[in-house]
Parts: C-alpha cells; sequence; structure tokens
C-alpha cells in the first residue's frame, strides 16, 4: 500500500489520516506481463490505475487492423481510457503493456465517489483531469501542426531515454509515421548533432 500511496501522491499529496480513511480494500496491484492488456477495446472500461513500474500503451485499431499509438503511460501516469470510463460504455481503445509492468488499479465509480467526501480526492480527480486534457490538446497540436521531424525532437526532449524504452515500431506508431521514415529521421537527427560539434 505504501508503494500505491507514493505513486498517487506524484499526482496529487493526499494526507496520510486521509489515506488511512479508504475502505480497506480500494487500491489493488496489478501486475501485468509484457503484451497483456490492462483494457481491450470493446470491453467495459470500469477500472482506472496508476503505473507504478513498467510502461503501457493506449492505442486504437482500425477495420483493416492497423494500430495507431494515441499515448503512453510511464511511471506515475494515470491508465484508464478517461473518455471511456466517462461514458461507461465499452473501449473504444486497448491499453496494453509494453513492458513488464505493476499498476495500483481501483474501481472508477468508487472513486468517483470520493470526490464528494473529501477536497484532497477532489483534488486529485482534478489534477488527473488537468493532466490528461493537457496530455491531448498537445497530441492535438502536434499532430495537426508539426511536421514529422519536429514532432520527434519534441518527443526526445520531452523523454531522452525513449529509444532505449520502446522499440522502434512503438515510437513511429506514436508519431504517425513508418518504421523506415523514423530510421531517416533518427539519422538526420544524428548527422545535425555531429555537425554541430
Amino acid at each position: 500500500m505504501e508503494r500505491i500511496y507514493q505513486a498517487i501522491c506524484q499526482v496529487s499529496p493526499i494526507p496520510k489520516d486521509v489515506w488511512e480513511k479508504l475502505p480497506v480494500p480500494f487500491f489493488n496491484l496489478l501486475e501485468l506481463k509484457a503484451g497483456h492488456y490492462f483494457l481491450k477495446e470493446g470491453k467495459p472500461a470500469t477500472h482506472f490505475g496508476f503505473v507504478i513500474l513498467g510502461v503501457l500503451k493506449e492505442s486504437y485499431l482500425t477495420k483493416k487492423g492497423d494500430e495507431y499509438i494515441k499515448s503512453f503511460n510511464f511511471q506515475g501516469d494515470f491508465t484508464g481510457s478517461y473518455y471511456d470510463l466517462l461514458r461507461g460504455d465499452p473501449s473504444t481503445c486497448s491499453i496494453r503493456a509494453i513492458q513488464n509492468s505493476v499498476l495500483a488499479i481501483a474501481n472508477f465509480n468508487d472513486f468517483q465517489v470520493l470526490f464528494d467526501k473529501n477536497l484532497h480526492w477532489q483534488r486529485l480527480g482534478r489534477r488527473i483531469a488537468e493532466n490528461l486534457f493537457i496530455k491531448k490538446a498537445r497530441r492535438e497540436y502536434e499532430l495537426l501542426t508539426l511536421t514529422a521531424e519536429e514532432r520527434y525532437k519534441n518527443l526526445l526532449a520531452s523523454r531522452p531515454k525513449i529509444e532505449d524504452e520502446l522499440s522502434q515500431i512503438h515510437i513511429s506508431s506514436y508519431l504517425g509515421i513508418t518504421p523506415v521514415s523514423l530510421s531517416r529521421l533518427k539519422r538526420k537527427t544524428k548527422n545535425n548533432q555531429l555537425i554541430k560539434t
């Protein structure tokens, strides 16, 4: 429970006395092997989680079977397809572990009940919504206005070690380009860095 508490406090601090009033069990640890789903498209979205360890991807699948990654969930991030949790309909996306991962999970409806009980929980809920809105708005802006090269540079700036953490296929899918195009961008970026030095 201490690991869960620390992970949640990274998003928004919860005083210990407030935390200790949670019904038991409220949060549970979920271990996911790489490739296993936290949420599968078409299934009801009922639970959310905080990533304690590992990396997950949120993705859409087209009718042709093409996958498009909309976001990654790293340590400390919220996961659970907020859009589908709020609607209460079957999920429009899948959430799958890229690496062996550990999540602190809870039922979303139970979590919403906490909002009316304490301002600290309400603040946590608001902080989650704000962070997700910022992430979504940034993603839309980049896809609609930036070139693939600019998107790639922004990704490296925000997550410098991402190429050690994720495969080229995952990164290219997130950027909306092919793995071949990503290889070209990597070479170009590396050559530009060599020229500058």
